[in-house]
């Protein structure tokens, strides 16, 4: 979240109103102004409801390995979306983490499917 949040901070450096504006962020910025605040790509501020923990290791690796899966797909998508290389490096970077967390994730999965039996 802190090098998505430096990239979205270095990309406003500088902006004029209009150009905030035509961005569609000028709804961000009377709120905000150049201040970050977390939210979603539909601007539903971050909350912690979305993580999901249940006590069972099996079930909660299950979850880990999914948001891994899905923050992977998100910087694709951002990938997608730009050729700046100052962009795309820290977000390549961000991406080969999640996709290393999720192995991480399902070897620890794989290990705990066999020791506690559970199909």
């Amino acid at each position: 979240m802190e090098m998505i949040s430096a990239m979205c901070y270095q990309l406003l450096q500088g902006a004029t109103i209009k150009e905030i504006k035509e961005a569609g962020l000028d709804g961000h910025f009377t709120e905000h102004g150049f201040s970050l605040y977390p939210v979603n790509a539909q601007g539903v501020p971050f909350t912690v409801t979305y993580f999901a923990a249940t006590g069972d290791p099996i079930a909660d690796l299950s979850e880990n390995m999914a948001a891994e899966q899905k923050a992977r797909a998100v910087y694709e998508n951002l990938m997608d979306l730009t050729t700046n290389p100052e962009i795309l490096a820290p977000l390549s970077f961000l991406r080969q983490r999640e996709i290393v967390h999720f192995e991480r994730f399902k070897e620890l999965y794989d290990e705990y499917k066999v020791k506690y039996k559970n199909v």
